[in-house]
């Protein structure tokens, strides 16, 4: 097993009944295993400030809500990453 290290972190009540629905409803095992996943994830397609920037400017620009096909797509995209991710 690696080595691991313990950190305390504070969440929104809101933000834990999210978490906690989640892991009741199996599809994570535990919160930590949530927390480690979606820290994962974040690391993985972090953009520095500078693209976020970039990225921001260009969906105020565009001012469109997308479509539902769109917001599908996406989270089907995002659903697939995720699921590649934790099978390596």
């Amino acid at each position: 097993m690696s080595a691991t290290e313990k950190v305390s972190v504070r969440f929104p009540q809101g933000i834990m009944r999210e978490i906690d629905e989640l892991v009741e409803s199996g599809e994570f095992s535990s919160r930590s295993e949530l927390i480690k996943e979606a820290v994962r994830f974040f690391l993985m397609h972090y953009e520095s400030p500078e693209d976020l920037w970039e990225t921001y400017k260009l969906l105020a620009r565009e001012r469109r809500v997308p479509s539902e096909r769109e917001i599908e797509k996406l989270l089907e995209e995002v659903d697939e990453e995720w699921k590649r991710s934790r099978s390596s």
